[in-house]
């Protein structure tokens, strides 16, 4: 099992004692993995709740870290906001963050995984487990900030692996550490995420009550062998858990799930090609699950594709809500181009079942390139068009079960609330602010400088946010009135 201990100072147990009183404030030793120190940048990050008991038990604080580094603070200039200099010049900051401190012997490789020691420390909990790490990503594997594929292990052989969950995060082994190097502010994939989460839940949510409709993330402060990383968001992945799909029955399969890995025509519902059961690879999409007696189990899948692109149009509208579930593809459709989200229409989604006997729907993935911007970073301004694919087409033109009617309606209603310009523009500069204000930004551009300032950064975002809503509503207007 992993070690997991209350973090604490040595300074609380003077807290609660009133002869003790006048002893605090000649030195608090930070708790072992609280923090990461970088010497080659002269860093040191520290996680630690900032409690107004703390800051009025003495005038001054006189914090070590090790045996080496040692900080003299006013009670007064406690806090996130503040970048504290020693004699030796090392900078130090307070985050509300949980700090992450990861060893390893080994370079790490695209695959396999290799082993390491992974620290994780908040205000609530901390963490010490052996993990196997490898690089994860195709585009950002050339990124100069890496992103990492985490599985917990029970010992350094990784034949058992181990549950972690981090606060309201699910209990899981498989994690990611995502570096947003691609990502503008740090921000979009963030919310994008949270977002869809807000809006949408699995329609099978009163059989399984844990189901997500997508992934959750939480922010922190990576360290790799003593060097600091930056600002990382540790994710969920999308899996049978994750969506609490039906486990096979009788070596049957009831729940699927297909992740779309390249444009291949199926995902975009372009084509149906020939599949062949033998391989986890079809048409642009890979079997996530289930593989049953080694055979993968695409026929499903295939059906659903191919009445997409062949039926006819009586046919489809009488039957399209059998293959697939209209109230998720509909929130998906308005999602994706709120977000104009452009390469997740024929990739980076998954397409799951609840059971056998249920209709298909889509789940978001890798949502980094939005918000006026695309999956290398760079920004791309258009706000005017509508992104779609085979299926979205096919259900505006053939509007089975008053599908635009809908469409329509279901956009008012999240413009009215989610997607109105105060809540989107207020959730962005609520983060971009905490970000600012607690330093998060200044010591991101240490390791990672940008070539344009944060502020200009924000200018650009919401200026583009308020330009694709604008259009977005007209578009929809007169989708009404056909």
């Amino acid at each position: 099992m992993p070690r997991r201990y209350p973090l604490f100072l040595l300074l609380t147990f003077m807290l609660f004692s009133r002869d003790a009183r006048s002893q605090i404030g000649k030195e608090i030793v930070p708790t072992q993995h609280s923090f990461g120190i970088d010497t080659a940048h002269k860093l040191i990050i520290w996680n630690i709740e900032i409690t107004d008991s703390l800051k009025q038990a003495h005038s001054s604080f006189s914090i070590r870290f090790g045996d080496t580094y040692k900080f003299n603070i006013p009670s007064d200039s406690l806090s996130y906001s503040q970048r504290f200099q020693n004699e030796e010049g090392y900078a130090l900051y307070i985050t509300q963050l949980p700090v992450i401190s990861i060893t390893i012997k080994d370079a790490i490789v695209n695959e396999p995984k290799k082993m390491a020691q992974f620290y994780f420390a908040d205000q609530k909990q901390t963490i010490e487990q052996i993990v196997g790490i490898e690089l994860r990503g195709n585009i950002s594997l050339g990124f100069p900030k890496k992103n990492y594929d985490l599985e917990f292990w029970k010992d350094k052989w990784g034949k058992e692996n181990v549950d972690l969950q981090f606060k309201k995060l699910r209990s899981d082994d498989d994690w990611i550490l995502d570096g947003l190097y691609d990502e503008p502010l740090r921000l979009r994939s963030y919310l994008a995420s949270k977002l869809w989460l807000s809006i949408h839940e699995p329609y099978y949510i009163q059989q399984e009550p844990e189901a997500k409709s997508g992934i959750d993330m939480r922010f922190v402060e990576v360290f790799l062998n003593n060097e600091y990383q930056g600002l990382f968001t540790l994710t969920e992945d999308v899996d049978r858990k994750l969506l609490q799909l039906k486990e096979p029955e009788n070596d049957q399969p009831r729940g699927e799930l297909f992740k779309a890995v390249r444009y291949g025509g199926a995902p975009e519902f372009k084509k149906a090609p020939d599949f062949d059961n033998r391989s986890p690879y079809w048409g642009g999409y890979e079997m996530s699950y289930p593989l049953v007696n080694y055979k993968y189990y695409w026929n499903n899948l295939h059906a659903f594709t191919d009445f997409v692109v062949n039926s006819e149009s009586d046919v489809f509208a009488a039957r399209i809500d059998q293959y697939v579930h209209l109230d998720n593809v509909i929130d998906y459709f308005l999602f994706v181009n709120m977000l104009r989200a452009t390469d997740n229409l024929g990739k980076n989604l998954f397409v799951a079942r609840y059971d056998i006997s249920g209709p298909y729907f889509i789940v978001p993935w890798d949502l980094d390139g939005v918000l006026g911007t695309i999956i290398d970073g760079r920004r791309i301004s258009t706000t005017d068009d509508v992104l779609s694919n085979g299926l979205f087409d096919r259900l505006i033109k053939e509007n089975p079960n008053d599908y635009k009617y809908r469409l329509v309606s279901r956009w008012k209603a999240l413009r009215a609330t989610v997607f109105s310009n105060e809540s989107l523009l207020g959730e962005i500069d609520k983060l971009y602010q905490t970000f600012e204000s607690n330093k998060v930004y200044e010591r991101e551009g240490l390791i990672w400088p940008s070539d344009q300032s944060n502020e200009a950064h924000l200018t650009y975002l919401k200026d583009w946010l308020k330009k694709r809503l604008s259009y977005l509503d007209g578009y929809f207007e007169k989708l009404e009135q056909e």
